[in-house]
């Protein structure tokens, strides 16, 4: 078997579990399943994976890899225009980016809404503070003065945070019932979302000296 080939199974195989995890739910899907559904042996799945909580964590680790790496696509753009309206930036990156992960973002919402008493697989929690400390740490690498505080957490969470996965989740089944077209709810949305978050993070952005900013990054590309 070649490596390109092995790579392949192996894509499959988390692309398969992704997907049967959001619609049946992690644990109404068995290896029997993701082997049946994927055309491939049990056996062949125990190969590159020891159980089903191993692909759930690889599928969570590279997503957190792509939250990273969009973190700072975002930086970089505003960057060069420090001027950009929170609701572009959702329009065009955040939103984007979480709707091409809407399986991975589904399977954590309803990992994390489990019963109480049972341990969920995934924690929504968890990936809001790696997401949170991303931004932190992108802030200040940029040279930002910024501090962590519930306050902080509260607002990035409850006014930002969870309205986007909600709308990334329920999107299809909202514009099916009030026969919108996506693009269009994902537009209002963003503008929503947008003008709301910006309200809430007015304190924030008045902090940031846009001709510093500006003036920053003349000098880092000189």
């Amino acid at each position: 078997m070649t490596r390109k080939s092995k790579a392949d199974i192996r894509q499959k195989i988390l692309t398969t579990s992704e997907t049967l995890f959001a619609s049946k739910g992690f644990n109404a899907t068995g290896i029997d399943l993701i082997a049946k559904t994927a055309g491939i042996t049990k056996s062949l799945i125990y190969y590159y994976f020891k159980s089903k909580d191993e692909i759930l964590s690889e599928l969570f680790d590279t997503f957190v890899k792509k939250t990273v790496d969009m973190k700072q696509k975002i930086t970089d753009h505003w960057r060069e225009e420090p001027s950009a309206s929170v609701d572009k930036i959702i329009r065009d990156y955040s939103l984007p980016f979480m709707m091409e992960n809407k399986n991975v973002i589904k399977i954590a919402f309803t990992e994390s809404v489990k019963d109480i008493t049972e341990e969920p697989h995934l924690n929504i929690f968890k990936y809001f503070d790696q997401n949170f400390n991303a931004s932190y740490d992108i802030a200040q690498k940029m040279g930002f003065k910024s501090t962590k505080d519930q306050r902080k957490l509260i607002s990035s969470f409850f006014m930002f945070f969870a309205p986007l996965f909600s709308f990334v989740i329920f999107s299809d089944e909202w514009c099916d019932h009030y026969n919108i077209d996506l693009m269009t709810a994902s537009n209002l949305f963003a503008d929503a979302i947008g003008k709301t978050y910006s309200f809430f993070a007015r304190e924030e952005i008045q902090n940031i000296n846009l001709d510093e900013m500006m003036n920053k990054t003349t000098r880092e590309g000189l």
